[in-house]
């Protein structure tokens, strides 16, 4: 198979053409006829992801989060891209279509979910033109407390550093609005949609203080941490696709900083 044959099997599953205006989704380096035989898969194309590649031999790379968002001016050793070029090793990336998409990244969240919390009546957190769909809703099938809640999403996602705010439902959580990322921006969709608490990630300090003028909870369990689960994702597309392609998930590709755990729980 060629690069273009697993852009195409991105394509047909999470179609680039409905990426979001600012986004940079799609082939982004390397020959689309370059022969595939190993991918190595990653939320981020980093330097160190690169030398792993060519390390274990990788043909293309396929992340979520694309390698170039401003444009280059210049193609130097500390960016990625000229790792990739150096190394002639493709870069795809699948991100907010992958984001949007129907079976995407935030039903498979869904999916890691009801591993730990029973869920129901699955549906869209908000509708965006052309009929896509952002973030997700659900039903407990039995009310939690947010501190309990909070317990099961630090083993949904491995994120011992979770924040989270109780509002005024902390203490009886019946419905959750949820999306992988950084989606506190859509805490009033939530509230719209009679979610009792919103779960993501990356909240900056305007969106804490939303959560508490407006007395709804809200969970952030990390940008990194709700979106590294797209490796498993990705493979799963490929496997069902091109189960002849090897894939690799990548040990180089892990969060850029440390946390450090709080051994007296979540401060409210």
């Amino acid at each position: 198979m060629t690069i273009r044959d697993i852009y195409n099997i991105l394509d047909a599953y999470a179609p680039f053409a409905l990426q979001e205006s600012y986004d940079k989704s799609g082939l982004l380096a390397g020959d689309p006829a370059q022969t595939v035989r190993r991918i190595l898969l990653t939320l981020d194309i980093t330097v160190p992801v690169v030398e792993e590649a060519a390390e274990k031999g990788a043909d293309l790379i396929l992340s979520h989060h694309p390698v170039i968002w401003d444009p280059l001016r210049a193609v130097m050793p500390p960016h990625p891209v000229w790792h990739l070029v150096r190394h002639g090793i493709g870069a795809i990336c699948s991100h907010t279509c992958l984001d949007i998409a129907e079976g995407g990244l935030n039903d498979f969240a869904g999916d890691l979910l009801e591993k730990e919390i029973a869920l129901t009546d699955r549906q869209p957190l908000e509708e965006l033109p052309g009929g896509r769909t952002l973030g997700r809703t659900a039903m407990l099938s039995a009310p939690l407390d947010a501190e309990s809640l909070a317990a099961k999403l630090q083993s949904v996602f491995s994120c011992g550093a979770l924040r989270y705010y109780a509002g005024q439902n902390a203490d009886c959580i019946r419905k959750i609005a949820w999306c992988t990322g950084s989606g506190g921006d859509l805490i009033s969709a939530a509230i719209e949609k009679g979610a009792d608490a919103l779960i993501t990630g990356d909240c900056k300090h305007s969106i804490w203080a939303e959560a508490q003028n407006r007395g709804f909870t809200l969970f952030d369990c990390g940008h990194f941490e709700t979106e590294v689960p797209v490796v498993h994702l990705f493979e799963k597309i490929l496997h069902d696709a091109a189960p002849e392609i090897e894939c690799i998930i990548s040990e180089a590709g892990t969060a850029p900083f440390f946390s450090v755990y709080n051994q007296k729980g979540a401060q409210k």
